[in-house]
């Protein structure tokens, strides 16, 4: 969405307020090797549309910044209510599946952001427990035609653990 929203000219601001900074030896990979400009954000009032990806605005997984106008994309169960946008569909295996469904939707080239591809196409492993949880068509659409960088999949894939989880 941040690449997305950049390229129509929108000034834009990808951020995180979780309970703790990502701190995953994956994700911090991810967001390095992928260049995604994240900032970590403990309590801010949001100036303009926040939407809230993977999550649920008031939702008990999000710290909940005051905003002008909020949005929610999502794959989990419905949480909270009240949200005029929102487009939440828990039968999708990731998020991912449904933030690829929506670009491609309004046209966006995922050959000019591989990056992009890439991070989605992780996203899905991920949360399908590495495509084994596959069911629905969207998810498999996803899967089967996304470019991703599989250098970088892989070392994703494989960076789950810290030294210090191993000892």
């Amino acid at each position: 969405l941040y690449e997305f929203f950049n390229a129509h000219g929108k000034n834009t601001r990808l951020v995180y307020s979780g309970r703790l900074a990502i701190a995953k030896p994956n994700l911090v990979k991810m967001v390095q090797e992928l260049n995604i400009p994240l900032e970590y954000i403990q309590e801010e009032k949001i100036h303009g549309l926040l939407i809230t990806v993977d999550c649920q605005y008031g939702a008990g997984n999000v710290r909940k910044q005051e905003a002008s106008l909020v949005a929610i994309i999502d794959h989990h169960q419905p949480e909270v209510e009240g949200i005029e946008h929102s487009d939440i569909r828990p039968y999708l295996g990731s998020c991912s599946t449904l933030v690829w469904n929506l670009l491609s939707q309004e046209g966006f080239d995922f050959n000019d952001y591989p990056n992009v591809g890439t991070a989605l196409y992780y996203g899905l492993f991920s949360d399908t427990n590495s495509f084994t949880e596959i069911q629905h068509p969207l998810d498999k659409d996803m899967r089967d035609s996304i470019g991703y960088d599989n250098n970088l999949f892989r070392q994703f894939k494989n960076s789950n653990l810290s030294r210090n989880d191993i000892e």
